[in-house]
């Protein structure tokens, strides 16, 4: 089996990448070659991967852009696509993770019986119109919460396989710190500032680490309350986060918004860190209450939990993430669905 990855150029695909779809494509690819199936990848040059990279830009586009060297995604994108087709020759399958600038793949005479489109983000109403119209489309989503919206719409073919993580990759620790730690977007909808609200609240130290996405969010709702008890330490590589999650209490990550999946609360429950969440989109599939942490519907109820659950057995965490998230067994998932793509004759 030779797939064709097609992944986003946002960011590196790498392990230390800021984007989640990145570090999963870079632990994914890393486990397929480990199962036999060959990988080509279409990424930016500075990616790293063990399968063959193709790059379609020499550096990622947000550090492009920075330099005043690229404006805009979509020129590079349509660069990609092209590439795709000249590489689809090569392969048996077509893996996109572009979502939706690739769908048109699915078209191609010769080609599109032979595309896969994981769908990573949110399912808004376009996506369904679209699938909707082809609805026999080849497509995976990372969670059930997802696939259910897109098989409502009408969707033949929709697979869900969970994002996954090398849980060897993050140390387990037995013990955390008392601080909490919040890892995500430093914006409205992943509700940094409610983490702040419960550190305060239990008189915690909180680090917050991340990108900043909203410059006047952040001026205005969290930088005043920055101090020696909570810090903001901007973004972090893998190093960094491992020591990060391992190192705390409980993992707080409150995102008002319907989250795909939620790959910060995997690897936080790999180094045993257990994780309070609201209970949003496909956050219910992966925290199991009174195992690996807690959720709930209503912020309020937020520090409580956090009280509960840094009381959680810290080995059982670790070992419940190993049993459903580890990249072999998501990998493997992967490779029965491709398998299943090439047989198919429509």
């Amino acid at each position: 089996m030779h797939v064709l990855q097609i992944g986003p150029l946002w960011f590196p695909v790498s392990r230390d990448a800021a984007g989640g779809r990145e570090t999963l494509l870079a632990g994914l690819i890393a486990a397929l070659e480990k199962l036999g199936c060959r990988n080509t990848l279409l990424a930016s040059g500075d990616s790293q991967t063990p399968g063959r990279l193709v790059p379609v830009i020499p550096r990622n586009l947000i550090a492009m852009m920075r330099d005043q060297q690229a404006w805009e995604l979509a020129y590079y994108e349509q660069h990609e696509l092209s590439l795709a087709l000249q590489l689809a020759g090569e392969v048996d399958v077509l893996h996109s993770h572009l979502n939706p600038g690739a769908f048109s793949l699915s078209a191609v005479p010769g080609i599109g019986r032979r595309v896969l489109h994981t769908h990573h983000g949110p399912v808004w109403g376009d996506l369904q119109w679209l699938v909707g119209q082809y609805p026999d489309l080849w497509l995976s989503t990372v969670s059930e919460f997802q696939a259910r919206q897109l098989r409502a719409a009408g969707a033949r073919r929709c697979t869900a396989i969970h994002n996954g993580i090398d849980v060897a990759a993050f140390d387990f620790q037995p013990r955390g710190g008392d601080a909490l730690v919040f890892l995500g977007r430093l914006e409205h909808g992943k509700g940094p500032d409610l983490a702040i609200a419960v550190a305060r609240q239990l008189g915690r130290p909180l680090i917050l680490a991340g990108p900043k996405t909203d410059g006047k969010f952040f001026a205005e709702t969290i930088a005043p309350h920055l101090n020696d008890n909570i810090r903001y330490i901007g973004v972090v590589n893998h190093a960094e986060k491992n020591a990060l999650l391992g190192g705390a209490a409980c993992a707080l990550l409150p995102f008002r918004g319907a989250e795909g999946f939620g790959m910060v609360s995997i690897e936080a429950m790999a180094c045993g860190t257990p994780v309070v969440a609201l209970a949003n989109g496909a956050l219910p599939e992966i925290v199991e209450p009174g195992v690996t942490g807690y959720l709930t519907g209503r912020e309020q109820e937020l520090p409580e939990l956090v009280t509960q659950a840094v009381q959680l057995d810290r080995a059982k965490v670790r070992q419940r993430v190993a049993a459903r998230f580890d990249l072999p067994i998501i990998a493997a998932r992967y490779l029965d669905l491709y398998r299943q793509i090439a047989a198919s004759k429509n």
